[in-house]
């Protein structure tokens, strides 16, 4: 690579960002590739840090953990990979070695961590980016599959997968979604598609995002909360018994206590949202009823099936890519994501064009 330099969306501090000269990563350990970001997406975690929500992410950092990118360097440890190979990427890296790890918990791997966001791993909203450990988090586009096929496999199929299976969906249940953002999306999809939902209800605030898992078939009743009581609506539905499962992922109060009421007895929350402040549970209600609340943040399982099901076509996520431009129009972007403006769902980058 000839270049020394690279553009980089950087974060200084809530509600300061710019998008900066970088230095191009380099080669640090025998296990690492450097990739040219192909093609990549903010996530609204990326938002929320962006606002001051997660303050425990240290700045300066380039953000981004949902890419795919094309290899042009691999340090002397990377088998089964070479340059030009396309691949796409788990959000963090893991060792595979440490206690964490070992444990199951990758996540919290003491060596590796989520890009732009734990361990100040620098991220993919750039032209260029290291990635560490390569052979456990890096992944090839399979033959006959773009990036927009395999783009949310890591984070957002990722993080619904782990919310659907902890909330130990089987086929012929019945479960509602709270917040159909693109994560909650995703969950309809698994939900309906791969783990054969009977009945699959999403609830959200926004009429665009509801009608868009309506449209792509992964819901069979949508829920505008603003307009009806979800709680009320989904006890019509289940002829009053409630659904089996709930996966929350908007992380608010009036989500957290509507989802728990709309559980029939034995049914299991499962949240999947990241928490910027307290919240009360409604302990009057769940011992009451056998209810079951399971938290945490995924731990990149299920990410090959995943993919082996993007290849098989039971799983598609093409109609959330609703927006797309270069780079460089980075600060635009964000505003049309993290303000919810123009119908956007998920918002694609491509490379910078110079």
């Amino acid at each position: 690579m000839g270049e020394k330099t690279m553009k980089a969306l950087v974060y200084h501090g809530p509600h300061q960002f710019s998008l900066d000269d970088m230095p191009v990563p380099q080669i640090q350990e025998p296990g690492d590739v450097i990739l040219r970001v192909t093609l990549a997406t903010p996530c609204t975690s990326d938002i929320h840090i962006l606002e001051g929500h997660i303050p425990f992410v240290k700045w300066p950092i380039t953000l981004g953990h949902e890419f795919c990118g094309e290899i042009v360097e691999l340090g002397s440890a990377v088998e089964g990979f070479k340059v030009g190979d396309r691949v796409t990427c788990l959000p963090g890296a893991f060792c595979n070695e440490c206690e964490m790890c070992k444990s199951g918990y990758s996540s919290f791997c003491t060596h590796g961590g989520c890009y732009g966001n734990f361990l100040h791993l620098p991220g993919a909203l750039a032209e260029y980016i290291r990635i560490p450990f390569a052979l456990q988090t890096m992944k090839h586009i399979p033959e006959g599959l773009v990036e927009e096929d395999v783009l949310l496999a890591g984070d957002m199929l990722g993080t619904a997968w782990f919310g659907i299976t902890n909330a130990e969906v089987k086929k012929g249940d019945s479960i509602a979604v709270f917040g159909v953002g693109p994560v909650g999306m995703c969950a309809c999809i698994l939900a309906k598609k791969v783990f054969e939902a009977k009945t699959v209800i999403a609830v959200d605030l926004a009429q665009y995002r509801l009608d868009a898992v309506m449209n792509a078939g992964v819901a069979d009743y949508i829920i505008n909360s603003g307009e009806e009581d979800p709680v009320k609506k989904i006890r019509e539905i289940t002829g009053r018994k409630g659904v089996n499962a709930v996966v929350e992922t908007a992380g608010v109060q009036s989500t957290m206590t509507a989802a728990a009421r709309s559980l029939g007895i034995g049914g299991i929350l499962s949240t999947i949202s990241l928490f910027s402040k307290p919240l009360e549970l409604p302990l009057d209600l769940m011992p009451n009823r056998n209810l079951q609340l399971k938290t945490g943040i995924q731990q990149c399982e299920g990410v090959d099936t995943i993919i082996e099901l993007i290849k098989e076509g039971k799983i598609d996520t093409r109609f959330m890519q609703t927006h797309r431009s270069p780079l460089n129009d980075i600060i635009h972007a964000l505003d049309i994501f993290g303000g919810n403006k123009d119908g956007c769902i998920k918002y694609l980058i491509t490379p910078y064009e110079r």
